[in-house]
């Protein structure tokens, strides 16, 4: 069993909540901000000096539409020689953005902590590559909702990443890039780091490693639903967090689909 601090889990929430407002509705609720920006890929995130905690928090915004997230999850992976393994070429392009914007503003001698939702939240990942190649300190990360980034090989190299994934039930997102003949090429996509998946009310399932697999990017937005685009948002995310901060039940993966919509 692992014992999970919803509490701190809601934390890293309301910071990829508020990567979707303004600047003015940011730095309002996190006065601690000393940077709000937008790359020229429409990649927009926001830096934090806890100067208290002596730590620099660095949150990124997701896809604005379900049109964009289509397009990324048909991408291919192309090799990042930067990081010597194969990564979804869409969503590094936007990292790298981010990337160069970000590390002129960091302090080395501080560690960074990163969190982002959707798009945001493999743009973080891969920026926890990056960072860590450059040498930065990297604190624990919490990231929502986030489509896979890169193959077998990868996720390997880049286990030790102190990196949680939330996902929801429902969300499809998670499942992005599905396995199929285009990506099968170097490997097919995997995620790494521990999975924390959301139920409804008090409920949740954790797993040390998740793989998701399906058949085809066709016949996955052929049955992608409603019920799976809404649980994609971070709206519904912050939902099923708040349930579970005064109590929360962890269960096996295998019984989760009795507690679906309790």
């Amino acid at each position: 069993m692992q014992s999970i601090n919803f509490n701190r889990v809601n934390w890293y929430a309301k910071r990829a909540a508020a990567a979707y407002q303004t600047e003015a509705d940011i730095r309002g609720v996190f006065p601690d901000t000393t940077l709000v920006t937008t790359t020229s890929n429409d990649v927009q995130f926001f830096l934090e000096s806890d100067a208290e905690n002596h730590r620099q928090i660095v949150t990124i915004r997701g896809t604005a539409n379900f049109s964009n997230a289509r397009e990324d999850a048909e991408y291919v992976q192309s090799r990042n020689t930067r990081l010597g393994i194969y990564v979804h070429s869409g969503f590094d392009e936007d990292a790298m953005q981010v990337f160069d914007t970000l590390a002129p503003r960091l302090d080395k001698s501080q560690p960074i902590i990163l969190t982002g939702h959707s798009l945001g939240a493999a743009i973080s990942t891969l920026l926890m590559m990056y960072l860590h190649e450059e040498g930065f300190s990297l604190g624990a990360s919490i990231n929502f909702g986030q489509p896979k980034v890169t193959n077998h090989k990868g996720v390997e190299k880049y286990a030790f990443l102190p990196l949680l994934r939330v996902v929801d039930e429902n969300d499809l997102v998670p499942l992005v890039p599905p396995n199929d003949l285009i990506n099968a090429i170097h490997g097919g996509y995997q995620h790494l780091g521990p999975e924390l998946m959301l139920l409804e009310g008090e409920y949740y399932v954790y797993q040390d490693a998740h793989k998701a697999h399906r058949s085809g990017i066709g016949s996955f937005w052929k049955n992608l639903g409603d019920t799976s685009i809404s649980a994609h948002y971070m709206e519904h995310y912050l939902h099923n967090i708040n349930s579970k901060l005064a109590s929360a039940t962890q269960i096996a993966y295998e019984q989760r689909e009795e507690y679906i919509d309790c």
